[in-house]
This record gives structure tokens, sequence and C-alpha cells, in this order.
């Protein structure tokens, strides 16, 4: 069965100057990441995770000198269990009530709406995999809406761009940051050549290949996925998953 890791601590690295990771802990949980605004020393925090592994992440950013409390704004690249779970107990934690959760397209609607066969794709429900497993309850949250245009800006030094990259599900996005050449994919693709699933409800391997052909032409270093590890080599790891996932001659 899936080990629940609450009492694993998710230790972290310094990447780069004020961008940490935070690797997933078990099964069913994400990799996070943290960057610091370098002025107002404010955190925004790429994926919830499962919610599970919170208490891990907190005791690993205590050891890096963050404060939980600090988190205000949490961006999501897509809407699975792994990535979004962790924002109904963030937000429980913030009594303040000041983190704002961003979200783009469907992603969005699902999480301002609350629709929980969405968070939990079929065949993860058919492990008997739910909102109890999770101790938490599916409820509306308050999401700003993010659009292609518009850029992210986190102190002075970090402006992400937007990418909707479908395939893994159908509003999944990546964020880029050009100067730097950070690329946050979400389940796009990974290090080591492997890539998103594509047989989850919605998803398409067709967009899948068009997300990943996007995403090969970039200027990418700091390649930090969803899963499994990081790597300073962007560009030769989406080039594997590039090559890999043409090599899957039919569509989905």
């Amino acid at each position: 069965m899936f080990d629940k890791s609450s009492d694993k601590v998710k230790n972290g690295e310094l990447v780069i100057d004020d961008l940490f990771f935070f690797p997933e802990v078990g099964m069913l949980d994400c990799n996070q990441f943290i960057i610091r605004d370098q002025d107002t020393k404010e955190l925004s925090l790429f994926d919830a995770g499962n919610g599970l592994t919170l208490n891990g992440l907190i005791e690993g950013m205590k050891r890096l000198g963050l404060l939980f409390k600090d988190i205000t704004r949490v961006y999501i690249t897509h809407e699975h269990v792994d990535h979004v779970l962790g924002l109904y107990h963030i937000l429980k934690k913030m009594e303040d009530n000041k983190t704002q959760v961003f979200a783009y397209g469907e992603t969005a609607d699902i999480l301002r709406n609350g629709i929980e066969e969405k968070i939990f794709p079929g065949s993860i429900q058919s492990f008997g995999i739910n909102t109890k497993y999770f101790g938490v309850k599916i409820i509306p949250i308050n999401i700003t809406e993010l659009t292609l245009h518009e850029s992210i800006h986190i102190g002075s030094e970090f402006t992400f761009k937007i990418m909707h990259t479908p395939g893994h599900s159908p509003s999944s996005i990546c964020y880029y940051e050009e100067q730097q050449k950070i690329l946050i994919p979400g389940d796009l693709v990974f290090t080591g050549g492997s890539f998103g699933r594509y047989d989850f409800p919605g998803g398409s391997l067709q967009k899948l290949k068009e997300s990943i052909k996007r995403v090969n032409e970039l200027d990418v270093t700091n390649l930090l996925p969803g899963h499994m590890g990081i790597t300073s080599q962007g560009n030769k790891a989406i080039s594997s998953s590039f090559r890999m996932v043409q090599s899957i001659g039919s569509y989905f």
C-alpha cells in the first residue's frame, strides 16, 4: 500500500540563489520548489504536494532558514491529487488567509468549484485512494486565475512566463524563467528521458508530444520537474524526453 510518509522530513537544497528544491516523499507526492523574494522575504511555493508531507516540508524549510508563515503565494502546475491536496492543509494553517493560490484554465475551475473526480483521476480511484486517505475535504478554493499573457514577478530576480502545455492534463502549464533559464514543467517532462502519463482522463499523447516539442525549443539550464530528480542540464534532459516520446507511434 502507499506510504503516507507524514513523519518524513523533506530535506531541501538550494538550487540557485533564493530558489530551493524539496523532493517528493513516498507515493502520490510531488517535488516542491520555493522562491524567496530577496526584498520582502516573502516565499512563493510551486505545487502543494499531497498534504500528508506538509509537516515534512515545514521542517525541511526550517533547516534552510525558511518559515512556513512567509508563504504568500502558491502556484499550481495542474490539478492532480499529488500536486494540489496540500492546498487544503496549507490554507487551513494560514489562518490570516493572506496566501494566494494561482492556477490556469480548467485547473483553476476544478479548484474553484471543488470537483473531486478531476483531482483524483480514474486509475488512482481504482486503488481506493480518496480524500479520507489524505485527511482532507475537497472544498471550493478562492483562485487567482493565470493567463498566458501575463508574467509572474517574484522580487526583482525572477520573471516567469506561463506556457500552456497540455497532454498530461488539459490545463497543465509550465513556468519558464528566460533570463535564469529555469523551467518548472510539472509532469510534462522528467530527468532521464521520461515524460508524463497521458492515459488519465483528459490526457492526450498527441498534445503531450506537441507540448514537449515546444519546451524542447527553449533554453533551459535548471529543469525542475514534478517528480524524480532535478538537473542543471535541462536542455539535454528535455531533448531526451522529446526523443523518447516521439518513439511512441500511436496517439492516445
